[in-house]
């Protein structure tokens, strides 16, 4: 592995953290000015970032001809590690978060877009603070690697590796022949959703600073929000814009262009999209059948419970993680429901977690497969989806992705029960991490926090975070010693 290449990518992405920190800066003159702790504490880290990465920079070449799959796995990985770090200073520096493990997990929860907390009320942080918050889930919605990619200049193939090593999903699409210009129109879908969430939110009557936080954690399904209700005091408008705007965060983002450029029956014809929606609309008709003889659900009439259904649904689906109503009070089917909501996540390609709707797709077909090769042997059977074959390739990275994915879920939640933590709260806490979601249930639920874990189990999930955000093969395969070979 071509060790200097990495180090010299990582420096770039620190001088572009260094750079995105001028936001939060910018803000402190609005709020008591830059002689502030607040803004003290954001101009040394972005110091700090500018200073690491010019020293890398300076101390390492890149060669774009020695940089292959190996030392993208290397930088996507250790980028998020080292910016996770960085993040954290301003909440270590004010001591708002004196912890250095709690500071480490709720940025990296930022920045993978889980939304877990160890916050017992958000409002307590300067709004400075909160808008870094809100803003680390926006810079790892797509990708901090994947805007680097996109506005600074070309890496040539190095550009490419590292685009499919960060972005999720089985199989990542080019639009065009330059991944740049691909990460380009990605982040102009991802801007066009920001701005027009924004002025919605805005015009319903979020003040200006809470519609771009809250925008910022809905757009890239990460759910921080500036009140420790999340979104339960907020207006039944403001709600429903909200559940639109996830719904539309947890589609791939191929699909959304298509759309955009007119072309709708490309997404209505998609099979991932079409099973989303089909899937979305069953949870939230099997959540409002379920809670329709609930004493005083109905007091309100029909539309608080479908509201609360779909707020529920999408949120989880696409792995937002807002909160509108506590549903870890709901009865232990609906609990067993959004466990199979939260395992199956959000389609390819977008901003949400999860396993991915294409995956159990995939898995599923597969499944029916070996069943039919159980009676005609000597058959070849090829598995397609939307009529197209699947590579088998893809097949095996799909079974294999679950494999990895029940064995890291069983190893850490048996070890977090050890730990004493109930059952229900140890495999919640694990699946909320490794699908990237926010909050679990029972200990961990909406109505609750991971403040309260062992540091060891936070170790233990902030692992969990990053495995599930880079789909355990970026991560992992760096164990391999083959990785680690010119």
């Amino acid at each position: 592995m071509n060790v200097g290449a990495v180090f010299y990518v990582i420096g770039r992405l620190c001088t572009l953290l260094a750079f995105l920190l001028a936001a939060p800066i910018a803000l402190c003159l609005a709020y008591g000015g830059l002689g502030t702790e607040t803004a003290n504490a954001f101009i040394i880290t972005g110091a700090i970032s500018l200073g690491l990465g010019w020293a890398l920079r300076l101390s390492f070449e890149f060669e774009p001809k020695m940089f292959g799959t190996g030392e993208a796995f290397a930088t996507v990985t250790l980028t998020w590690v080292v910016v996770t770090g960085l993040g954290a200073l301003p909440f270590l520096i004010t001591a708002t978060i004196p912890s250095v493990i709690d500071a480490c997990f709720e940025v990296l929860s930022g920045f993978t877009t889980t939304g877990a907390s160890i916050l017992n009320d958000p409002a307590e942080l300067s709004e400075p603070l909160l808008f870094w918050r809100a803003m680390t889930q926006w810079i790892g919605g797509l990708g901090i690697v994947a805007l680097s990619v996109a506005i600074l200049p070309a890496l040539g193939a190095g550009g490419n590796f590292l685009f499919q090593a960060e972005m999720p999903g089985p199989e990542n699409e080019k639009l065009l022949p330059r991944i740049s210009s691909t990460a380009k129109l990605l982040w102009t879908v991802y801007l066009l959703l920001t701005v027009t969430e924004f002025m919605a939110l805005w015009a319903a009557g979020m003040t200006p600073f809470d519609a771009v936080c809250h925008t910022f954690a809905t757009v890239s399904s990460g759910g921080f929000g500036t009140r420790g209700d999340s979104l339960a005091s907020f207006s039944a408008t403001i709600q429903w814009i909200i559940i639109a705007y996830m719904f539309l965060a947890g589609v791939n983002f191929v699909m959304l262009l298509s759309a955009l450029r007119g072309r709708p029956l490309i997404t209505l014809r998609n099979t991932e999209f079409r099973v989303y929606l089909a899937l979305t609309v069953l949870v939230i008709a099997v959540i409002c059948l379920v809670r329709w003889d609930e004493p005083g659900v109905l007091d309100g009439g029909f539309e608080p419970l479908l509201r609360s259904a779909a707020f529920t649904t999408t949120t989880l689906f696409s792995s937002t993680g807002f909160v509108s109503e506590d549903y870890g009070l709901w009865s232990p089917l609906l609990h067993a429901v959004l466990i199979f909501v939260m395992l199956i996540g959000a389609c390819a390609g977008s901003t949400g977690g999860g396993s991915k709707v294409i995956r159990v797709i995939v898995a599923a077909k597969a499944g029916v497969r070996e069943i039919r090769r159980l009676l005609r042997p000597s058959a070849v059977f090829v598995l397609k989806v939307g009529g197209r074959p699947v590579n088998e390739v893809i097949v095996a990275q799909t079974i294999g992705y679950f494999l990895l994915y029940l064995a890291v879920l069983s190893g850490v939640a048996l070890v977090m029960m050890a730990m004493g933590e109930s059952m229900m709260t140890s495999t919640s806490a694990v699946i909320t991490c490794l699908s990237n979601m926010g909050p679990g249930l029972d200990a961990v639920g909406p109505s609750h926090n991971f403040a309260n874990l062992p540091y060891v189990a936070k170790i233990m999930l902030m692992g969990c975070m990053l495995l599930g955000r880079l789909e355990f093969y970026s991560v992992l395969v760096l164990l391999l010693p083959m990785a680690w070979r010119r």
